[in-house]
């Protein structure tokens, strides 16, 4: 009986946690921000890392940099050690990571960006107040601002695998997109509420965007910290005519989402989502199948990408509003994490992403019901209930 009434009071309290803790996160989400500029879209890690080296080279004055996975290995040492020859030039670095995302980091490493004159800090440590939301919170952006003029943000993160030098998982595939004009200022600032949270400082740096040329286009940027993407997303579904596109890593959308997306194909509204063919952690794709079961009876076409691991984040509704960032469509995305996505409506940059999209539709493999019952074994049901008590947290 005591044990019965210790495991209550022990998830009553755990569910005040989640709540308070999930309300007090909404209440510091930052409003959408708005800029103009232009931008190069990078789909591959070569063309990503390439471009970004090579700014962190050129850069004078400062180099803000925000990953949620910031690995030990080739790749992240690369990057460290770069950035330490530009600090002990004079150049300012400040380099935020995940404290959960980034847990791999060694002591040495940290000590040597620090001796080298660089700022570090760890957002999201877990504390109190409610311990347990800001265990399952994580900063998932991805955002670098060099001399305030260039600005990155997308789905990659800093690691082997992310150049395809992971056996397991083979050739990564992800966007990223390259920013230059007062759009990088919105970035800016997305980097000093990050950092002024994590770090405790008050920093107030602003990008030096004197005037936008007269070319550059329309960009906004959703900073979500527990419900603003999802709004954004859920939105943009009901609002949708002829087509929506989603490109996920994770398909979790939970259920009033799923239903958005069931009464969009009944209104004549064609869905095509991208997932992997293989998944990169345990249960997420297993999570899925509850909610792909239905839109493919009501005959959305699904893709699983199999040359590699898909890893892209992307929305595209009426093929005339573009999303790419950080946000997968899944719940710790939509309500636990910290995320950043950015909006355009050019046609030219739309048509961009299209083709790219397009080239991995023909690298997948359409999924069909009859294909997804066979896979759904009894072993695969079980994994299914256990992951549908866990997606919240996958």
């Amino acid at each position: 009986m005591w044990i019965v009434l210790l495991i209550a009071v022990l998830l009553i309290l755990a569910s005040l946690d989640f709540y308070y803790g999930h309300k007090k996160q909404v209440s510091l989400e930052l409003p959408p921000s708005y800029g103009k500029g232009e931008m190069q879209f990078l789909s591959t890690g070569y063309h990503f890392f390439d471009a970004l080296f090579e700014d962190i080279k050129n850069a004078v004055e400062y180099i803000h940099i925000q990953f949620y996975i910031l690995r030990d290995d080739e790749l992240g040492q690369e990057l460290c050690s770069l950035l330490i020859q530009k600090a002990q030039k004079g150049v300012e670095v400040r380099l935020l990571v995940d404290c959960l995302g980034s847990h791999g980091i060694k002591n040495e490493t940290i000590q040597s960006l620090k001796q080298a004159g660089i700022h570090f800090q760890k957002s999201n440590k877990p504390g109190f107040p409610y311990f347990l939301y800001r265990l399952n919170h994580r900063n998932h952006r991805k955002v670098v601002i060099i001399d305030g003029n260039i600005g990155y943000i997308g789905g990659y993160n800093i690691g082997n695998e992310y150049i395809g030098k992971d056996t397991k998982l083979g050739d990564w595939r992800d966007y990223h997109l390259r920013l230059k004009g007062s759009v990088v200022d919105a970035l800016q600032q997305s980097f000093n509420h990050d950092w002024n949270v994590a770090s405790g400082d008050k920093v107030s740096v602003s990008a030096t965007i004197d005037h936008d040329d007269p070319s550059y286009k329309d960009f906004m940027l959703v900073h979500s910290s527990g419900s603003a993407v999802y709004r954004f997303f859920y939105e943009k579904i009901q609002r949708s005519k002829k087509s929506i596109l989603i490109g996920s890593a994770y398909f979790i959308p939970g259920k009033k989402m799923n239903k958005a997306l069931l009464r969009a194909i009944k209104r004549g509204v064609k869905l095509t989502l991208v997932v992997p063919m293989n998944p990169d952690h345990p249960f997420v794709q297993e999570a899925s199948y509850i909610y792909l079961k239905p839109l493919l009876e009501a005959g959305a076409e699904i893709y699983q990408f199999h040359e590699g691991f898909y890893h892209s984040k992307v929305l595209m509704f009426d093929e005339q509003i573009c999303d790419i960032g950080t946000a997968n469509f899944d719940f710790r995305s939509f309500f636990f994490n910290d995320e950043i996505n950015c909006i355009f409506t050019d046609k030219h940059y739309i048509q961009e992403v299209k083709r790219v999209i397009e080239s991995d539709l023909a690298r997948s493999e359409i999924l069909t019901l009859e294909r997804l019952k066979k896979t759904r074994t009894p072993n695969v049901r079980i994994k299914e209930a256990v992951s549908f008590i866990l997606s919240p947290f996958l």
